[in-house]
Parts: C-alpha cells; sequence; structure tokens
C-alpha cells in the first residue's frame, strides 16, 4: 500500500498545472489558445513573464520532488523513480480536466537534469563531456531555434555518453525512459507543426543519395574487423563500378541521353558531362583508407559520411547566411556532425581527442572553402592530412 500511495502521490503532483489555473485566472482556458499546450512556453506567450516563472518552477521541479517523496516514504529505488514517472503521466492525463492536460517536457526535463546531477556527482559523466555536450546544444540551437530538434540529435548522444561509461548503473532504464519521452514529443511537434520543411527540388528527387551515405559505414566496419586488403577490395571495386559508368555516359551518347532522360533520378543535372558525386565520394574513400594510418582513415571517412549529411539538411533546412553557395549554418552544421563522430570515435577507438578535434573542424572548413573542387573529395584528404602531422609532431 506505501509503493501504491507514493505513486498515487507523484500523480497528483503531476497533475497541478500551474499553467491551467493561471489561465483561469485571465477567464480562458490555456489549452485552447496559442499552441494548446498547459506548459510554461504557451504560458510565456499567452499571459505573460509573471504567470511562467512560476509555472516554470513547479513544472520543472514536481518530478523531482515526486521522487524525493517516494524516497521518504518507501525507501525503495524503483518505486520512488516510478513516483517520478508518475509525475509526467498526471501532467499529461490530469483526472479533474478530463485526462487531457500538458505534455510535461518540462517535468520530464526536471527529472533528467536530476540524473544528470547523479552521474556529475558519481564520476560517471566529465565536466569536459558537460562541456562538449554543451557545445554541441549551442550549435545545433543556434542554426534551428528549435528546441525539438536539438533535443532529438543532443539527448541520444547524451544517452550514448552515459551508458558507455556505466552500463549498469540502476538509473540508466528511468533515464532512458524519460529521454525517449522527451524525444517522441519532439518528434511529434517537430510533424505536426510543420518545423521541418526542405524546398530544394535537387534534394526533392536525389533524397535517397543521402539516405544511402551511411551505407558507406560498411567499409569502415570491414576495414576494423578485418585487413585493410580487403576493404581496399570491396570499396575499390565500387569504386570502378560508377568509374566505368560515368566514362560509358561520356563516350556513348544514346547511353548518356538514357541515363539523363529515363533515369534522372540516378545522377544530379550539374554531373551530366562529369563524374558524378557518388564516383569522387568513393575514389576520395579509397585514397583515405589507402594512405592513412587505420584510427586517422576511419576518423576522416566518418566526418566525410555524416558531416555532409548534417551539412545539407541543416543548411536547406535552415540556411540564413549566404557564404558563396552554401551557407553558415550547414558549415556549423557539418561541424556539430563531426564532432558528435568524433566523441563515438574517442570512445571506441580510443583516438586523442586532439586529433579528433583538429580533423573534425578541418573537415567543416575544407567543405566550406572548397568552392570548385568537390569537397567529397577534399574534406577527408584535408581531414586526415591534418590529423596526421598533428599525430606526428605531437602523438
Amino acid at each position: 500500500m506505501v509503493y501504491v500511495i507514493s505513486i498515487v502521490v507523484g500523480y497528483l503532483m503531476g497533475s497541478i498545472l500551474p499553467a491551467y489555473f493561471f489561465g483561469r485566472l485571465y477567464h480562458l482556458d490555456i489549452r485552447r489558445v496559442g499552441t494548446g499546450n498547459a506548459g510554461t512556453v504557451n504560458v510565456y506567450h499567452t499571459l505573460g513573464l509573471i504567470p511562467a516563472i512560476p509555472t516554470a518552477i513547479y513544472d520543472a521541479s514536481k518530478g523531482v520532488l515526486a521522487i524525493l517523496i517516494g524516497q521518504r516514504l518507501t525507501a525503495n529505488f524503483v518505486c520512488a523513480q516510478l513516483s517520478g514517472l508518475a509525475a509526467i503521466a498526471g501532467h499529461v492525463l490530469p483526472f479533474y480536466l478530463g485526462f487531457r492536460g500538458g505534455q510535461s517536457v518540462a517535468c520530464a526535463t526536471g527529472i533528467m537534469l536530476y540524473y544528470l546531477v547523479h552521474y556529475l556527482t558519481s564520476g560517471v559523466l566529465s565536466l569536459y563531456e558537460l562541456g562538449f555536450l554543451f557545445v554541441v546544444v549551442a550549435i545545433f540551437t543556434y542554426i534551428t531555434r528549435q528546441g525539438e530538434l536539438v533535443s532529438m540529435i543532443v539527448l541520444p548522444l547524451l544517452c550514448y555518453m552515459l551508458f558507455s561509461h556505466a552500463q549498469h548503473d540502476p538509473h540508466n532504464p528511468f533515464l532512458l525512459t524519460v529521454i525517449a519521452y522527451i524525444i517522441a514529443v519532439g518528434v511529434y511537434n517537430t510533424v505536426k507543426r510543420g518545423l521541418v520543411k526542405i524546398t530544394d527540388e535537387t534534394l526533392k528527387r536525389h533524397w535517397w543519395r543521402v539516405a544511402a551515405r551511411p551505407g558507406a559505414l560498411t567499409f569502415i566496419v570491414i576495414y576494423l574487423r578485418n585487413t585493410q586488403h580487403m576493404a581496399l577490395q570491396l570499396i575499390g571495386c565500387v569504386a570502378i563500378f560508377f568509374i566505368l559508368m560515368d566514362i560509358v555516359r561520356f563516350v556513348h551518347r544514346r547511353t548518356s541521353m538514357f541515363l539523363s532522360e529515363r533515369i534522372k533520378l540516378l545522377f544530379k543535372r550539374t554531373e551530366y558531362r562529369k563524374f558524378s558525386s557518388m564516383t569522387v565520394f568513393l575514389v576520395a574513400g579509397f585514397i583515405t583508407l589507402l594512405v592513412f594510418p587505420k584510427p586517422i582513415a576511419v576518423a576522416a571517412f566518418t566526418y566525410l559520411i555524416f558531416g555532409d549529411i548534417f551539412g545539407k539538411l541543416f543548411g536547406l533546412m535552415f540556411g540564413r547566411h549566404k557564404i558563396r553557395g552554401k551557407t553558415l549554418e550547414g558549415t556549423l552544421a557539418y561541424w556539430g556532425g563531426a564532432l558528435i563522430c568524433a566523441y563515438i570515435l574517442y570512445n571506441t577507438l580510443h583516438i586523442s581527442p586532439l586529433l579528433l578535434g583538429v580533423g573534425a573542424t578541418g573537415a567543416a572548413v575544407t567543405e566550406l572553402l572548397s568552392f570548385n573542387v568537390d569537397d567529397n573529395f577534399t574534406v577527408p584528404l584535408v581531414s586526415g592530412t591534418l590529423m596526421r602531422v598533428i599525430d606526428m609532431f605531437v602523438g
């Protein structure tokens, strides 16, 4: 009964919605105005700053208070955490409002921060890693100005950070539940409000090329688990196939017309009389794996794969400041994506963070400055060269 009471108390604490009651003071239902969410942001935009402050304080703290009360009542770790989750459910499903409340993101975020304090004080998460996380948050907050999108990028990285250092921490399942909920709400809001819009016709037509780019990780996995010779054989054969296809296009007019008119999704309009970016990408990958040591080659090729995806998508969706055909936002996204890859590589391959940081930064800058040369070719070679030079003189 004590366990049940603890969870019910958590639910009741969560069901108290300051946003709704402040709205009633102004003779309106906060759920029917603005975004329709009984939360801090909607209160701020609808009612002003003064009601928003206490709303934010209580909504962010009630989940943590439910956990602390649960610990006091039951002295049971699992039950206390369930009380916190019940507070989230109470905010979403308040019994006195027909089970139609708010999204409870603030409550879930408060619980997540409470768990982060635990990971920091127990030494699982270092201040350096927390600082790195703030850098990534700052980059994508500036680019998107959408908290939902930032959470979908940063929170999986946070999970990776914590789980890689403390796989058996008892807080992990509950943290994962809270983060999964925040991400799910973010995805829902992104789709409902149409926060992501791509108007570029080239990307719409050739979206499959961006979607297929992570498939190049196959070459890296084979390289890591087998010999360099085997990886080079695989990527070399694929590259030769695309090279031959391009050559046939150049010398055989009917084939060129067939590919350009009948299979328009395969090649971009700008590639009809030159080697395609797919060919350049594969050739650059082959050279990278051939000339650089394995850790550096893996890092440089990974930056090319994922940095390009981040840069292209975020640049087209949120690019505001043009720089000779590219955007500042796209370059920052390229850098942010490369930094995320750098952290994962640091924990899996144990490469120097200095090398990885220099390589990630060099990849982003090279992508921006490759005005007349395909950046699929320049990025891995310049990034790999920078890391190799740093490794020779420092490492």
